[in-house]
């Protein structure tokens, strides 16, 4: 994840390193997992060790043993018996509950040292969906916004030129991890579909659907029962999209979308009380590194796919099954012409229609990549000449051919696709189109059509502008890049793109989400391809570049202030202060705050895992980006002064979670000691090395994730055994191997004892974590006469109590 500095009226250019196919965060597929054996053992949980005060207590506290997974049914009861106690109000003896207050940011700046065009950014979490309502002017434009984990938001000056208010409207929901926004104008109806349908390992499952008919100021969540029989769903898959069909010969009496993710509600614009939604999966648990999920909760459970309701949302018959797709159904659309006509893309099955409202469906559209189930086809139709035109953008994951992008302008009738793909839009979604992949034509304007993705890392800042976003006004005949404006430093759209909207008065104003939050357009372009002779380029790529850049935005402007949606996946706090924090972010790097709700400076890039102070000096720290990169920095973070440390980490054979756990050791007399946990745990005892020579070698800037020399952590553990998901920490009985460290700890009370767990319910403890590296020992705790009741599952976090190291409670 390491720059390249380059001057500063030009981007910052990323390594090769950086390019983003091979990570896999975001196709864990939970349910494809090996599981280990183990026994079921019924666990003794009698008054004694719970000691409740009462029914609704003893209900809250109940256990799933010995279950894998905790059930819908027990999260529900645990809700309801949570909120009877906390109506009851403050007994005698118990003490008050803990108010909460935002510790921010709602203002997240980059730095223009760290962003990739040079200009200063402010950021925002995760955009999943956007709606706008008609009639956007600059007196009045109302936007709604929605995250992946922060909610829905609202502004009604979208075009204000010193930046939008805005208003936080999701309060009442069960969930803040939203899918889907769909504005019913003629109604003035607004629906939001809970849970991510990203596929990624923390597009998080959802609730259900809430409905406003005020703008979002107050909601009703729909019934949403399903009340037809249920034949088939898919239930596992593997890498090939194989599946294991979950039949049932009952009715699913329950909440359509619980526990999955809503990717698409559509109203018939002829009935509002008739809606077609569509679901995916949707992850169960999600944790700081980034594992332990699972995209099928127990039976009984709802299907993923098409639903239809005539009843206003009260109650949902399952129409489509996706054609078994893996995934779930991930767009419909109804035609613009034909109420009747329903258009369905399914995960791995391509494109299909229904031209009897829901009752059967037929492929229009082959998947490009048959038989992997990260084949995402996303698609727009829109009225053309008494026609109905649809733009198609698809690609896989791994996939032998890259995304391509297609249009037919007889969707409702021969569907004959013509490819249009060219080299401007050729793998515009790179390997990430299950997760960033979007078509965007708005009504009334057949020839406008918008085509987003993921940055083209090799080429921004040089023969392109990342094509990001893409633009064509020809019908898809030719894009120009919209992704940067002609601002010197440039402003940027951020990598990962997701949804866009446009002005119901102009289709070249659009406002765009992606994993960098929200950005608009001026709605006027201008010719800057003279740029790409400075850029050095000649031949057919000063050509490619020149068509690109001959119009983008005038100016692009910058609406996250205000939004406090960023997704931290953890904090440190410093110990000498403890409004002192820092934390990381998906997709948005390391921020820290002295204590300002409000500003958030962001101190490096990336990817933001785990980080750390030292304890007797906080103006020593670490970051992490993913997997096993992490940095150190000797001068209270100063963005310039990263250094990598983790080389001997990154570079070995050892694989980890996508955010590996790493911690600072939290007793003085081991101040500059580090543990992290890939397969082994490495340790480094002067805070990754030497503070010259690594200054000197190993800037962020500049050097490669395994450069020899960057860091000096090393594997501690006996010789040949050094491995604690392997073969020398093995039982029978328990075997419990494979996967990765998922928790690390250390006692503050000592300066020997070590926790550590792994993915698969091993649990370890080490009394000499501090001696010669091939000196550590460890035990195997969760195999011990009167252990083998401890469930098999992703170890979530350890807590060291603080008065005895040998006690420690797990989640």
């Amino acid at each position: 994840m390491a720059f390249v500095a380059a001057k500063t009226s030009s981007p910052l250019f990323t390594k090769s390193g950086d390019h983003r196919e091979a990570i896999n965060k975001f196709r864990q597929d939970a349910d494809a997992r090996s599981k280990p054996s183990r026994q079921t053992v019924v666990g003794n949980f009698g008054e004694n060790d719970l000691d409740p005060a009462s029914v609704e207590e003893e209900a809250f506290a109940e256990r799933a043993y010995p279950a894998e997974e905790i059930s819908f049914e027990q999260t529900l009861a645990a809700e309801a018996a949570f909120n009877q106690v906390k109506a009851r109000g403050v007994g005698k003896g118990k003490k008050v509950p803990g108010l909460w207050t935002l510790s921010g940011p709602s203002t997240a700046n980059y730095p223009g040292v760290l962003n990739r065009t040079g200009a200063d950014y402010t950021t925002s979490g995760r955009i999943t969906a956007l709606a706008i309502a008609p009639g956007c002017s600059s007196t009045k434009c109302r936007l709604w916004v929605a995250a992946a984990g922060g909610g829905i938001w609202r502004t009604d000056n979208a075009l204000s030129g010193s930046g939008a208010s805005w208003t936080f409207l999701s309060a009442s929901f069960a969930t803040n991890a939203i899918g889907t926004l769909s504005y019913d104008a003629a109604h003035a109806t607004l629906y939001a579909g809970t849970g991510e349908p990203n596929a990624s390992g923390d597009s998080e499952a959802g609730r259900g659907i809430y409905k406003s008919i005020d703008g979002g100021t107050t909601w009703t969540k729909l019934v949403s029962q399903v009340t037809n029989l249920i034949t088939s769903s898919c239930a596992l898959s593997n890498s090939t999209g194989a599946c294991t069909v979950f039949s049932s010969n009952g009715t699913y009496t329950g909440d359509a979308f619980a526990n999955r993710s809503i990717s698409s509600i559509r109203v018939d614009p002829t009935n509002p009380n008739t809606l077609y939604v569509s679901s995916t999966r949707g992850i169960r648990g999600v944790t700081s590194v980034t594992g332990g999920g699972s995209t099928n909760p127990p039976t009984p459970r709802p299907p993923y796919g098409l639903f239809k309701s005539t009843d206003g949302g009260a109650s949902f018959t399952f129409i489509w099954d996706g054609n078994v797709s893996v995934r779930g159904v991930n767009h419909i659309e109804l035609d613009p012409s034909n109420a009747n006509i329903v258009y369905a893309a399914a995960f791995q099955q391509g494109i299909w229609r229904s031209t009897d409202a829901g009752v059967t469906f037929t492929q229009i559209k082959t998947p490009l990549n048959p038989g992997f189930n990260t084949d995402r086809a996303e698609f727009s139709v829109t009225a053309s000449g008494g026609s109905t035109r649809m733009f198609v953008g698809v690609g896989a994951s791994g996939g032998a051919i890259p995304a391509r992008f297609y249009r037919t302008d007889d969707a409702a009738g021969a569907a004959t696709f013509t490819d249009m793909t060219t080299d401007q839009t050729v793998n515009y979604c790179t390997g990430q189109c299950w997760y960033d992949n979007a078509v965007v034509s708005p009504a009334g304007n057949p020839d406008t059509v918008y085509l987003l993705g993921s940055y083209q890392y090799p080429e921004y800042g040089g023969k392109s502008n990342s094509r990001g976003v893409l633009y064509s006004t020809d019908g898809g005949v030719s894009f120009t890049d919209v992704s940067w404006d002609a601002l010197t430093p440039a402003n940027g759209i951020h990598p990962d793109q997701h949804a866009l909207v446009v002005s119901s008065t102009n289709p070249g104003l659009f406002f765009e989400g992606s994993d960098g939050g929200l950005m608009r357009s001026s709605g006027s372009f201008t010719d800057t391809s003279s740029q790409c002779t400075s850029r050095g380029l000649t031949g057919t790529d000063l050509t490619f570049c020149q068509g690109l850049l001959s119009r983008v935005p005038t100016q692009l402007f910058n609406l996250n202030k205000g939004l406090s949606t960023l997704q931290f996946q953890s904090l440190s706090v410093a110990a000498d202060n403890s409004k002192h924090l820092q934390g990381g972010t998906q997709d948005n790097g390391t921020f820290e705050t002295y204590g300002s709700a409000v500003v958030w400076p962001q101190i490096i890039y990336g990817d933001g895992g785990q980080s750390g102070f030292s304890i007797t000096n906080s103006s020593q720290r670490f970051n992490s980006f993913f997997g096993q990169n992490h940095d150190a920095n000797f001068q209270n973070g100063d963005p310039t002064k990263w250094v990598i440390i983790s080389a001997p980490i990154a570079g070995s054979v050892e694989g980890s979670n996508f955010y590996a756990p790493i911690i600072a050791d939290p007793n003085p007399a081991s101040a500059g000691t580090i543990f992290q946990g890939s397969q082994s745990v490495w340790r480094t005892q002067d805070w990754g090395g030497n503070q010259a020579y690594l200054e000197a070698n190993c800037p962020e800037f500049t050097t490669s994730g395994t450069q020899a020399g960057c860091g000096d952590f090393v594997q501690i553990g006996p010789v040949g055994a050094t491995d604690l998901t392997g073969a020398a920490y093995t039982n029978a009985l328990t075997p419990r191997s494979g996967g990765f460290v998922a928790a690390v700890e250390r006692a503050k009370s000592d300066t020997g004892t070590l926790w550590a767990a792994t993915t698969t319910g091993r649990v370890l403890i080490s009394k000499n974590a501090d001696a010669a590296a091939s000196s550590v020992t460890y035990t195997r705790l969760d195999t011990l006469p009167g252990a083998t009741a401890d469930p098999a599952r992703f170890v979530s976090s350890i807590y060291i109590d603080p008065a005895n190291p040998n006690h420690a409670w797990i989640s």
